[in-house]
């Protein structure tokens, strides 16, 4: 298939961009003096997208001319990009833009909002009206399974493969919306790659052990799944993780508010359909030997620790979940998350949810784990130096994994809000999704990267 395609076969545009250029119906200005016509857009994912219009003026020359955009981010405030082009004054003028994303993490289905801004000679202002075009990976031919929740989005596999896809994907978010007491506002997309090469065409980040990014401000999240014998329990780890970080977001962001990344991640591994108990164990084990990370040093990151510890902050997070979940049940976390979303700081969300600030609650979690005497530990750490995304996670690609036909793990059930975290020491350990790289992405993604535990 040809790299340059038309964005109008695989792009979805708004209204106004129908009614414009692209159906050959030109959009006039108010005054009727400047129109715009001929608008299209050219895909050449993952290299660049290419605006094109013109413009004619009965008001005079058009002398100048600006193309600007924006992202369209869900939970950030939108910043408009004005990018000045050439043009040769006069009453007919032609508009060309590339937007080189070479460089840059751009991943498919990214929208972007966009108008054309011209000036006559008399130093007035007209504009196109605005559109959305949605940046398509346009190499493959893509297979779509979808409805108002999920899309799934494979190449060059069965169907069966993205069927069960989508049925994991609407399992997790069934039980995620009872989790979290929220609908979701918009349709998660999920797009599978076949290839670390085919992610790393686009991803300005991409190394061997990248197995996929999520971004939450677009609702998007890209992963690599290769045929391998632990096919389906990755696929049981890392959708219902990735659809928890998303939901996350929307039931949690609120610009003036800062939430515990133990938290964000510990829901996100209480989600998965794969048991936790060897997890649960190993922070049992850190508690009894002294070792435990205070949650307090979890709350803006992971990425100041070497990899053990970074491990042992995963588990902590998902450990700390679970009790909170036994302890309050899942009603008091709706209103610990709600409360977030209403702006309240940390201390003040946990007493309005379970009566208690989050230093009492962290004292009751330690005292379940087994501490004794406070956070005594063997040897010290230092703190995170900086804020990552709250959902970056990494996981090693290169790890072996199981033999061929190993089973994928069942959908586990959650114990009941009286029930205890113990497991047989001997538990196995299962594939695991949970090491945090010292990255510095863009708050609201999430890097996933493969690894198994062979402890």
């Amino acid at each position: 298939m040809s790299r340059t395609i038309r964005i109008s076969l695989f792009l979805f545009v708004v209204a106004a961009l129908f009614s414009g250029g692209i159906s050959g119906v030109d959009t006039a200005h108010a005054q009727n003096s400047v129109r715009f016509s001929g608008q299209d857009v050219e895909n050449r994912f993952p290299d660049e997208l290419i605006f094109r219009a013109r413009v004619s003026s009965s008001a005079g020359e058009i002398v100048s001319a600006k193309f600007v955009y924006t992202n369209e981010s869900r939970y950030s405030s939108k910043s408009y990009s004005k990018k000045t082009v050439a043009v040769e004054p006069g009453t007919e003028v032609s508009l060309e833009y590339v937007l080189d994303t070479r460089d840059l993490t751009t991943p498919p289905m990214m929208p972007f909002t966009y108008y054309w801004d011209v000036v006559d000679a008399d130093g007035d202002h007209y504009q196109s009206e605005p559109a959305t075009v949605r940046y398509d990976d346009v190499r493959f031919d893509w297979q779509v399974l979808e409805d108002s929740d999920v899309g799934v989005w494979w190449h060059d596999r069965p169907a069966s493969f993205g069927e069960a896809i989508f049925e994991i994907a609407n399992t997790a978010i069934e039980r995620q919306r009872e989790l979290f007491q929220a609908d979701l506002d918009y349709q998660m997309r999920i797009v599978i790659y076949n290839s670390s090469d085919e992610f790393a065409a686009w991803h300005s980040l991409a190394h061997d052990w990248v197995g996929g990014e999520t971004f939450s401000n677009y609702g998007i999240t890209t992963q690599i799944v290769e045929d391998s014998g632990y096919q389906s329990s990755w696929l049981n780890g890392v959708i219902p993780h990735e659809i928890s970080h998303l939901y996350f977001a929307q039931v949690t962001h609120n610009p003036t508010t800062s939430v515990p990344v133990w938290l964000n991640e510990g829901l996100a591994q209480y989600n998965e359909f794969i048991d936790q108990q060897w997890e649960l164990n190993q922070v049992r084990t850190a508690a009894k030997n002294g070792e435990i990370i205070p949650l307090s040093s979890l709350a803006n990151g992971f990425g100041a620790f070497n990899e053990e510890r970074i491990y042992l902050a995963y588990d902590e997070s998902v450990s700390a979940v679970t009790y909170f979940v036994e302890t309050y049940g899942s009603d008091s976390l709706g209103a610990l998350l709600r409360a977030y979303k209403q702006g309240q700081p940390t201390d003040e969300a946990f007493r309005s949810a379970i009566g208690i600030d989050v230093g009492e609650f962290e004292a009751g979690w330690a005292s379940w784990i087994g501490v004794s005497g406070g956070y005594a530990t063997n040897t010290p750490w230092p703190l995170p130096t900086f804020r990552p995304s709250p959902t970056m996670r990494v996981l090693s690609a290169t790890d072996p994994a199981p033999p061929t036909g190993t089973p994928a793990p069942p959908p586990t059930e959650r114990p009941s809000p009286t029930g205890t975290a113990t497991a047989p020491a001997s538990t196995p350990p299962l594939p695991c999704m949970s090491f945090l790289a010292a990255l510095g992405l863009s708050v609201g993604s999430v890097l996933y990267v493969n690894r198994r535990k062979n402890e």
